[in-house]
C-alpha cells in the first residue's frame, strides 16, 4: 500500500515536472535534459546502493531514502508555490530524486524474500509489476485533473503527501532484516559482487537477458510521438492511447504471473523474450491504428514477463551475502539500459526513419534470444 501511494505521486511528479519545464523553456530539448537527469544517476549509483544493501539493515535504509526523499519534494514544492522555481531547480531536483532511488531501490529488491517464502517470490514481484503500471495509468489521469483545477503546486504537495504515506508504511512492516558483517572496504565490497555476477554462470546470463531487453526492447516508447503524428496519423489522442497499451499488457500479465505456479522458468524467460522481438518488430511494420494498439499490449506484456521472470529467477539464485549488490546490477540493466538504448534509438530515427530504427532494434534483439535459447542450455533449465 506505502509503494502504491508512493507510485501514484512519483507519477504525477514526472508529469507535473515534465509540464513545469516546458513552460518555463518552451524546449524539447529541455525535457531530454531532464529526462537524462533522471536515469544517469540510477545508472551510476544502482550499484553502490547494492553495497549498502549487503552491508546495512535493508528495512532501515528504505525508511531513511523515503525521509531523505521528502527534502527535494518538499523544496520544489515550496519553489512552485512561491513561484521562484527557475528550469536548473528541476534539473537538481531530478538529479537528487534519482540518486536516492538508486541508492535505495536495490535494498527494496533484496528485502522481498525476507517478506515472503520462496515459493511466493513470483507472485510478489509480479504485483510490484502491478502496482508500478497501475500507477502509470491513475498517477497521469490524477494529475491532469489537479493540474486543471488546482495548478501546478498541488501536484507537488500531492506527491509530498504520498511519500508520508509511504513512510508509515514502512513503519508498520516489521523489521525482519539485520545488518550483514562488513568485510573490507566499499569498493572491495562491489568488485566481489562483480566477480560473483560474472563468474555464477547463472547470474551473469540472466544480467545479459535483462540488460538485452531493457536496452533494444524498451527504447521504442521514446519513438512513440512519432509513430503517433507521422506513421499511424492520430494526434494527441492516439498518442495517448499508444502509450496506455503496454501498461494493459503488463497488468494482465502481471496478474497471470502472480496467480499462477509457474514452472520451467527459465524457457519461459527466453520464449518471452522472442515475443517481444517478434512484437516490437510487427509494431515497427503496421500502419493500421488497431492492429498497432493489439500487439502493443502484447508488448507490454512480453516484455513484464520477461523482466519479472529474470527479477524472480536472480533472488532464487543469489545468496544473500551478495543479494543487494546482485540486485543493483539488476536495477542498472533495468533502468540504466533504458535510457541508454533510447539515445541509438533516436539518432537511427532521425537517418532511416522510426519504423526501420524500431526494427533493427528487435531484429538485433530477437537474434540475442535466439542465441540465448540454442547455445545456453545453463539458462534454458534454470527453474
Amino acid at each position: 500500500m506505502g509503494q502504491l501511494a508512493s507510485n501514484i505521486g512519483s507519477w504525477m511528479q514526472l508529469v507535473a515536472t515534465g509540464w513545469l519545464v516546458l513552460q518555463l523553456t518552451d524546449s524539447p530539448a529541455a525535457l531530454g535534459i531532464n529526462a537524462a537527469c533522471q536515469a544517469l544517476p540510477i545508472l551510476l549509483f544502482s550499484v553502490v546502493g547494492g553495497v549498502f544493501a549487503d552491508r546495512f539493515n535493508r528495512h532501515r535504509l528504505m525508511l531513511g531514502a523515503q525521509l531523505a526523499q521528502l527534502v527535494p519534494d518538499l523544496t520544489l514544492a515550496l519553489l512552485v508555490s512561491t513561484g521562484r522555481v527557475q528550469v536548473w531547480h528541476i534539473y537538481l531536483y531530478s538529479l537528487s530524486n534519482a540518486t536516492i532511488r538508486g541508492l535505495s531501490t536495490p535494498a527494496r529488491q533484496a528485502f522481498v524474500p525476507s517478506l515472503v517464502p520462496r515459493e511466493a517470490l513470483l507472485s510478489a514481484i509480479a504485483l510490484n509489476s502491478i502496482l508500478w503500471q497501475g500507477a502509470a495509468v491513475v498517477g497521469p489521469t490524477v494529475a491532469g485533473v489537479v493540474l486543471a483545477a488546482w495548478g501546478l503546486a498541488a501536484c507537488f504537495w500531492l506527491n509530498v503527501a504520498s511519500d508520508l504515506v509511504n513512510v508509515a508504511a514502512l513503519l508498520l512492516i516489521p523489521g525482519k532484516d539485520t545488518p550483514r558483517p562488513s568485510v573490507g572496504s566499499a569498493w572491495q565490497r562491489l568488485a566481489e559482487g562483480a566477480r560473483y555476477a560474472w563468474r555464477e554462470p547463472r547470474v551473469r546470463l540472466l544480467l545479459f537477458a535483462v540488460g538485452t531487453t531493457s536496452l533494444l526492447g524498451r527504447s521504442y516508447t521514446q519513438l512513440m510521438p512519432v509513430f503517433a503524428r507521422d506513421v499511424l496519423a492520430v494526434g494527441p489522442r492516439g498518442l495517448g492511447l499508444l502509450l496506455a497499451m503496454p501498461a494493459v499488457g503488463t497488468i494482465l500479465v502481471a496478474l497471470g504471473l502472480a496467480t499462477l505456479h509457474l514452472t520451467h522458468k527459465g524457457r519461459w524467460l527466453l520464449a518471452t523474450m522472442t515475443l517481444l522481438a517478434v512484437a516490437l518488430g510487427v509494431f515497427a511494420l503496421s500502419q493500421v491504428f488497431v492492429l498497432s494498439l493489439a500487439v502493443l499490449v502484447l508488448v507490454g506484456a512480453s516484455a513484464t514477463a520477461s523482466t519479472t521472470l529474470t527479477n524472480t529467477l536472480l533472488q532464487e539464485q543469489v545468496t544473500d551475502h551478495v543479494r543487494g549488490r546482485v540486485m543493483g546490477f539488476y536495477m542498472a540493466a533495468t533502468q540504466g539500459a533504458s535510457p541508454l538504448g533510447a539515445l541509438p534509438g533516436g539518432l537511427l530515427a532521425e537517418l532511416l526513419g522510426a519504423p526501420l530504427a524500431v526494427l533493427l532494434g528487435a531484429g538485433c534483439l530477437l537474434a540475442c534470444a535466439l542465441g540465448l535459447t540454442l547455445r545456453t542450455p545453463t539458462l534454458r533449465h534454470l527453474d
